[in-house]
């Protein structure tokens, strides 16, 4: 972005543009636009490598072009010190904001172009009224009758002319092909006419708005019956009848002629007065007064101040991604001041159908040289319902679900795994649409085994005698000839090896090994002695008789005991050295396994979450193996997924945005990677702090801390522009091509009779600037001692002189000594009045204090 320096009569005389490596350049700009007043300020910074930064005086104009709209500012501030100049702007003619005009007193009614040329003394040659859609003629009754009971500014008039009209406006600066100003016109609109309604525009959480951050106060002020008072006493309250109904169609406030009340029965039905009687009156009263042209006027504000307390107070926060400010949005088209949008945030209130709202544009800040400082402020916050019919809302919902993936699954009758080439098993193909426990029925199945057809059928039945070690069989479900789902099953067939000779016992039995199957049965149920000979155990599988009631095993020295609950009673008890653990399997069951062994599968098919009996957490609908210690999650590791849409449990991958939503110990935050950036926010909840940090390959890095509880802010951004590290308590710190600059701290300090100045602070220096009037005139031609004192963190390590001169008569100038202990003298020369506006140019000292808090 190119800007223009023009003179005191508008000529163009130089430019910045940080494009061109011979330009003076800028940085720490700031364009920061505002609906209500209808202007701008333009702030910016540049260093003095450049001999043109001397074109920059406050005699100066800057303008650039935006949108194919010129602005012009006029530069009403300038702070500098060896390195650079800052300066702050604003686009209104220097008449508008300097120039006063006095209290007015009128008994008539007239149009608003007449009270800004009459009573704001705006004239043709300063500022063209353009769009007008209000009356033109004075005696209309729409007109309010206004008098000024104060001095103030022009702009402060013209702020006040329009609001009492209800109006919007804007000024525009139009400029001529040479640069030079042809005409600034004010634009006048109706309540709500500045800007577009931008239909073609929705903003989304997680695209394009960052968060959303909304409050419900009934805290603040609250009412829902009202009498309302002309306080021209000149209206009845009393004669009027009114009612206003919602979009609903219900009669949400209401008047009757002859009552003194105006209610709000729906506000009541939610927030009754008191809750133990329904019979009494359960409204809020709060009398209200205003200033009224009409008996219209009078019921209009009851009903404005109705829909602004007699519900809760809503509030909302939108913070936009900083792309999307200066980005063309929609038809193409970028946002601008006044325009109306749609936010919408379907994780936001769930249970409601997520977050839907109407917001207007009435702040933007704008930088050209670092555009992670740009922002967006929303007001005009209205929360919509879906306007989605049922019968669409059906029809979308039915198109989801012919759009959703098949879910497959495969049901075995007798398992997966045969031992010695013995048995069968039914394999079943499965398919669910999407969520959908109900299953649905293909067209057609194909079974293949390892990778050759089979059968075409939904079920098919596996000998065990066909399989050799392993097969793999799988299957292919399809719909309209197309597949929609398959699944894979591994079939195993073990073979036992032949039994080893018997060995000899030991004396201990921990040295055996190979010892073949004893029993021993006992009546009872204490644990019998370690009797390691043949007398007394069965070497066969002993059955179950009504004084037979237990069954001891005995594995190295360790005794178990069993209660024999069937006639006949399997166990293998395994002497000697540990063998190998056994052929994994898998379990699907809503309670955990009793059995289990290194490599078992446990789907956990519950409903909600449990705790197994090592202490795992168990998700609902999650696998887990036993490592031999405690259950393990299941890891299934892939490789080459081919998919529209990817989303787990504590993130999503769609359209090409990762997002992960994370948090413990009271902090909990998302992480977002998107095109070429990447934000992660956190808030925590005990500290009650906010961390943000951005990462954009164009832009740079960003990282933001916010205390919540004082409002602090700490920001570190690092671009191609440079480094830049701000705090809302303290210093700002630039490190750029161009060198170090430290913006600190400002103070307002009382220079002596009533005359006061800016000090600015940065780093080690102190600059000084005004342009005022002494409101008590000091004597003439002496030194005046201790006349005021400079406050801790802006005193200079040793005595400075700051010269002061009137504006209009060079022989009319002061003299303000500064010493190390903030003591402050004054000298004066010329017989100064309290009409002489005395100016302190810029003016630096060194000091040595700690800055200032």
């Amino acid at each position: 972005m190119q800007l223009n320096i023009h003179d005191s009569t508008l000529k163009r005389i130089g430019f910045i543009n940080n494009d061109l490596p011979d330009a003076l350049h800028y940085f720490n700009d700031n364009w920061h636009r505002y609906l209500a007043e209808g202007t701008s300020t333009f702030d910016f910074s540049v260093n003095k490598v450049n001999p043109d930064y001397a074109l920059l005086t406050l005699q100066s104009y800057i303008s650039f072009s935006y949108d194919d709209e010129d602005y012009l500012f006029n530069i009403i501030n300038i702070q500098q010190d060896h390195y650079s100049m800052q300066l702050q702007c604003e686009n209104l003619n220097l008449e508008l904001i300097s120039e006063e005009v006095g209290a007015y007193g009128n008994t008539k009614r007239h149009s608003i172009a007449w009270y800004l040329k009459n009573v704001a003394k705006i004239t043709d040659n300063v500022v063209e009224i353009g769009n007008n859609p209000f009356s033109t003629i004075d005696e209309d009754t729409s007109n309010p009758i206004l008098s000024f009971d104060s001095t103030e500014t022009k702009l402060a008039r013209i702020i006040s002319i329009c609001n009492s009209f209800k109006a919007e406006f804007q000024f525009k600066t139009n400029l001529k092909d040479d640069g030079t100003l042809q005409n600034i016109t004010l634009d006048l609109y109706q309540t709500g006419g500045v800007g577009q309604l931008r239909k073609d525009v929705t903003l989304y959480y997680g695209k394009n708005i960052d968060g959303i951050t909304s409050t419900g106060d009934r805290t603040a002020t609250f009412f829902n019956s009202t009498t309302v008072t002309d306080s021209n006493n000149k209206y009845n309250w009393l004669s009027i009848e009114g009612k206003y109904y919602n979009s609903d169609g219900q009669l949400e406030f209401y008047k009757d002629a002859g009552s003194n009340t105006a209610y709000a029965p729906l506000s009541r039905d939610m927030f009754p007065s008191q809750i133990l009687s329904t019979s009494s009156d359960q409204y809020t009263n709060k009398n209200i007064q205003t200033s009224a042209s009409s008996n219209d006027d009078l019921w209009d504000y009851a009903v404005s101040q109705f829909k602004l307390y007699a519900y809760p107070q809503m509030t909302y926060e939108v913070i936009v991604s900083v792309n999307a400010v200066t980005s063309a949005l929609g038809n193409d088209k970028k946002l601008n001041i006044g325009d109306t949008i749609i936010v919408q945030d379907t994780t936001f209130d769930k249970s409601d159908g997520g977050l839907i709202l109407s917001a207007r544009v009435s702040e933007q800040e704008i930088s050209f040289t670092n555009p992670l400082n740009n922002k967006i402020i929303f007001t005009n916050f209205v929360k919509l319902k879906s306007a989605i019919s049922a019968d669409l809302l059906n029809k979308m919902q039915e198109l989801a679900k012919q759009n959703a993936p098949y879910r497959s699954e495969i049901d075995t009758s007798n398992g997966v795994q045969f031992v010695n080439g013995v048995g069968s098993t039914t394999l079943t193909a499965r398919i669910y649409l999407g969520a959908d426990p109900n299953e649905k029925i293909a067209d057609s199945y194909q079974w293949s085994k390892d990778g050759t057809l089979v059968a075409n059928a939904q079920e098919i039945t596996v000998d065990a005698s066909g399989i050799s070690e392993k097969a793999v069989y799988t299957y292919q479900a399809l719909i309209n000839g197309n597949v929609v789902a398959s699944k894979s099953v591994t079939i195993t067939n073990v073979n036992d090896g032949t039994a080893g000779a018997p060995g000899t016992p030991g004396s201990d039995g921990r040295s055996i090994t190979n010892i073949e199957q004893k029993y021993r049965l006992t009546t009872s149920s204490s644990i019998p002695t370690q009797d390691w000979t043949d007398s007394g155990w069965l070497t066969s599988q002993p059955t179950t008789t009504s004084t037979n009631k237990y069954l001891w095993s005995i594995t190295r020295t360790t005794f178990t005991k069993a209660p024999l609950t069937q006639d006949i009673v399997e166990q293998k008890a395994v002497y000697g050295n540990t063998g190998s653990d056994g052929n994994p399997g898998k379990v699907v069951s809503d309670t955990e396994p009793t059995t289990k062994f290194k490599g078992l599968t446990w789907k956990y098919s519950g409903a909600n979450d449990i705790t197994a009996s090592d202490g795992t957490t168990i998700l609902a609908g999650t696998e887990y193996y036993w490592n031999g210690t405690v259950w393990a999650l299941n890891e299934i590791n892939a490789h080459n997924i081919n998919g529209d849409n990817l989303s787990v449990t504590n993130g999503t991958f769609k359209d090409g945005k990762i997002e992960s939503i994370w948090g413990s110990n009271g902090v909990n935050g998302t992480t977002t990677i998107e095109s070429n950036h990447l934000i992660i926010h956190s808030t925590d909840s005990v500290a009650n702090t906010e961390n943000t940090v951005a990462l954009d390959n164009e832009q740079g890095y960003a990282q933001v801390y916010v205390d919540k509880k004082t409002g602090r802010t700490i920001t570190v951004q690092v671009s191609s522009q440079g480094f830049f590290v701000s705090d809302s308590t303290g210093p700002d710190v630039s490190l750029t091509p161009q060198g170090i600059i430290q913006t600190s701290k400002k103070a307002t300090v009382n220079f002596g009779y009533g005359r006061n100045v800016t000090l600015t602070r940065d780093g080690s220096y102190v600059t000084i600037t005004s342009q005022n009037r002494y409101t008590i005139a000091p004597a003439n031609g002496t030194w005046l001692r201790n006349i005021a004192t400079l406050p801790s963190g802006y005193r200079p390590v040793e005595d400075v002189l700051i010269y002061n001169h009137d504006l209009s008569n060079s022989s009319k100038f002061s003299w303000s000594l500064l010493h190390p202990n903030g003591v402050i003298d004054l000298f004066s020369s010329g017989n100064i009045t309290t009409t002489d506006y005395i100016l302190s140019s810029a003016q630096f000292w060194i000091t040595k204090d700690a800055l200032p808090s």
